[in-house]
């Protein structure tokens, strides 16, 4: 009977045993369970996290850099521990992976700005600058005749220098000079003896014409009348046409007045008139008009005459 008894105590006891244990067990599977979700929930929200956080980086570097590579990827892995739970008769292992890839793509127009630059060569020599020089004309050697307001007479340039000779229209007296010139317009002319020079404005109209204005205002045409000197260049002078006039007039008509005068006229030609002082007025014998050069011409009735003997 105790025996009986000692049993019934041991079976129940036994039950009550493994009641417990398969309480036990059933709860800590129940914890088991309970913590592998809550494990699994941590490692989702933590990777949504650090997936939010990196597109946002991404973005934001997108729009910061100014130099976009054409195709970025940015691949976050998120790993979780294993998590364990042991009990004395169940072991339980919970290895969890996450793993997010994001792959952004951003096209950037690239403009693109062409500088040349000047690739350095051998210097070049540049040829010297041509030196401006004024070309001051001269008056050509020869004969030029000069014809103004107040009278008519001959410049005679020499060749080789800048010396010559001029002779007037009236006179035919001779006088040297020479002469500098200062520029293209001005020349310094040396009359004579005359140490001091007068200045001379000169104006070239063409190469055979110059127009020339004296120091005392007086102003001349000069005619260029062509290579040779008073040697061989032949013109009558005023006073030789008078003296022609009389000794003419007094061979043609046996009388020989007192005196005679001579002008130029517009034309170049030369009037004489041969007359005789009466005190109160003049005694005209005749009037001759004749070409300088050759002393031909006519008289007041347009009768031809000839001074030159």
């Amino acid at each position: 009977m105790k025996l009986a008894k000692k049993c019934l105590t041991v079976l129940f006891l036994g039950c009550i045993a493994f009641s417990v244990t398969a309480c036990g067990n059933k709860k800590a599977d129940s914890e088991m369970e309970e913590t592998t979700e809550i494990a699994a929930e941590t490692v989702m929200s933590e990777t949504t996290a650090s997936t939010t956080a990196t597109v946002a980086a991404i973005e934001t570097t997108a729009e910061i850099s100014s130099e976009t590579v054409p195709e970025t990827s940015t691949t976050e892995e998120t790993t979780t521990s294993a998590t364990t739970v042991t009990t004395a008769t169940t072991s339980v292992t919970s290895n969890t992976t996450t793993t997010v890839t994001t792959t952004m793509t951003t096209t950037t127009t690239m403009t693109t700005a062409t500088t040349t630059v000047p690739v350095a060569s051998a210097a070049e020599t540049a040829p010297p600058p041509e030196t401006a020089t004024t070309v001051v004309q001269k008056f050509e050697p020869g004969i030029w005749w000069a014809t103004g307001s107040d009278d008519d007479r001959y410049f005679c340039f020499y060749d080789g220098s800048n010396e010559g000779s001029f002779k007037d229209q009236q006179t035919g007296l001779k006088v040297l000079f020479h002469y500098d010139v200062e520029n293209e317009n001005t020349f310094i002319f040396h009359i004579g003896d005359a140490q001091s020079g007068e200045r001379v404005s000169v104006f070239f109209v063409d190469a055979n014409t110059a127009q020339v204005t004296w120091q005392d205002g007086i102003s001349e045409t000069l005619k260029y009348q062509g290579l040779g000197n008073f040697d061989t260049f032949r013109f009558y002078s005023n006073l030789e046409l008078c003296e022609m006039a009389l000794e003419y007039y007094e061979i043609n008509y046996g009388y020989r007045p007192d005196d005679a005068a001579a002008a130029i006229q517009n034309d170049g030609k030369i009037t004489i008139q041969l007359y005789d002082n009466m005190n109160d007025h003049n005694a005209t014998s005749a009037w001759y008009t004749v070409d300088r050069f050759t002393a031909q011409g006519q008289d007041v009735m347009g009768n031809p005459v000839s001074l030159k003997n």
